[in-house]
Formats: structure tokens, sequence, C-alpha cells
């Protein structure tokens, strides 16, 4: 009976063994390094704070994708976030590019699809706000959101797809600054 129990607990054990080096190996996937946001050669200016999840794990990633998340499924998502300062701290906000890897593109599209019904941009646009027009970045066709701040400013936004992986820059108030800004992914 001691056999038959030692037996039991050993492939328990060899199962949660194999098991989490799956597990393992996911984590350490190709699409992750498909999502490492721009660190160097910034535009003057800005300057990286963060780099999530890579500086700290624990974050919950899901936070970041939460815009994306809408009528239209997404599916599984991979996202990587970049914090940059842009100006003199305190004085200037926060700028954020966010990588978000899918399934395939018909999920991009999708997602970005699901960012633009927001609530926030319907009620702009219900009041014939002009909120979205479109720009190039690295020979891509963009989604420009000039996007109202609670004080009335303006902070530009780019939004796009390169296949399967979406790319949200949120900038700054200065539109050219904002677009070297999305350039500088090189997606």
């Amino acid at each position: 009976m001691r056999l038959k129990n030692f037996i039991c607990i050993l492939l328990l054990f060899l199962a949660l063994a194999a098991s989490s080096g799956c597990l393992a190996e996911n984590k350490a996937s190709p699409s992750s390094a498909d999502l490492a946001v721009p660190k160097e050669k910034l535009p003057e200016g800005f300057k990286l704070l963060a780099s999530l999840p890579e500086m700290d794990p624990t974050v919950n990633m899901t936070d970041y994708a939460k815009g994306f998340y809408g009528a239209k499924d997404i599916g599984p998502t991979n996202a990587s976030v970049g914090i940059y300062q842009w100006g003199k701290p305190g004085e200037a906000y926060d700028a954020k590019i966010t990588l978000i890897q899918l399934q395939d593109e018909e999920y991009a599209l999708s997602a970005i699809s699901n960012y633009k019904s927001q609530p926030t941009y319907k009620d702009l646009l219900a009041r014939d706000l002009p909120i979205f027009g479109n720009a190039t970045i690295n020979n891509h066709e963009t989604l420009e959101i000039r996007d109202i701040r609670g004080d009335e400013s303006i902070r530009y936004l780019y939004l796009w797809n390169t296949g399967s992986i979406v790319v949200l820059v949120e900038g700054n108030g200065d539109r050219s600054k904002s677009l070297e800004l999305a350039r500088a992914t090189g997606l």
C-alpha cells in the first residue's frame, strides 16, 4: 500500500514539475520579446520612467489594456507599457506607450474598434468635437485622437496596429513631440 501511495505522490510531483516548466517557457515566448517599448534614442524631452511588466512583474497588465476591451472580442492579451516623463517633473504629465500582442490581426482591429468606442469619446463626438483625425507614423496610417483633458487642454494620442500588435501612444499637448514619440516605437 505504501508503494502505491509513493508512486501516486511521485506522479503528482512529476506532473506539477512538468506544468511549471511549461509555464516558465510560456513567459519567455517570442511574442513578449516583440513588445519592447523604446528605452533609448528617445525624442528630446522624453525620459523613460518605467517599463512594465519588465521593471515590476507583479503589475496587473490587464489594467493597462482595459480600454481595449468592449463589445468586440479581443481574446487573450499580452501587454507591455512604457511610461515616460516629458518636460520638467511636476509641471508636465507622463506620456505612455502601450503595446498589446493579440492572437491575430482580426483581434487587433477589434481592440482598436473597442478603444474608439469608449463612452468618453462617444460623448465628445456627440457634441460635434473633431477628436479623431489621421496621421502617418512609420509608414502606417494611424488614428490621431485629440484627447480633451479635464482642464480643456488637448493631449495627442496615436493608435494603430502592425499585424497582431496594437500600438497606443499617449503623447502630450505638443503634436510634433507626440508624433516623435510615436515614431520612436519603430512599429
